[in-house]
């Protein structure tokens, strides 16, 4: 029994066009499906479907640039939180 119509994410028209407003901001075809992939559910709880894909690819981009960014303390915009990582994985160890 085939359907004929998918219901596959990288399917939807919506998808295939944020993936195609990422290339063109500058990302391989293979890197803009991986980071839409780690920020699409996050973004589409928060927004639901309102931005067009040109909005949502730039915001994708946004975020995926602020989370590679390295500390630079000589910058004043930017706070030092690497220490709260360790602090939530030794608290999960104590709750286990």
């Amino acid at each position: 029994m085939n359907n004929s119509t998918s219901k596959h994410m990288m399917d939807k028209p919506y998808i295939k066009d944020v993936i195609r407003e990422l290339t063109l901001l500058g990302y391989e075809d293979d890197e803009a499906r991986r980071i839409l992939i780690k920020y699409y559910r996050p973004l589409k709880r928060s927004w639901g479907f309102g931005p067009n894909a040109y909005n949502l690819a730039k915001e994708i981009d946004l975020i995926h640039k602020a989370v590679i960014k390295k500390f630079n303390p000589s910058e004043p915009g930017q706070i030092f939180i690497g220490h709260l990582k360790n602090r939530i994985k030794s608290n999960l160890k104590n709750k286990a």
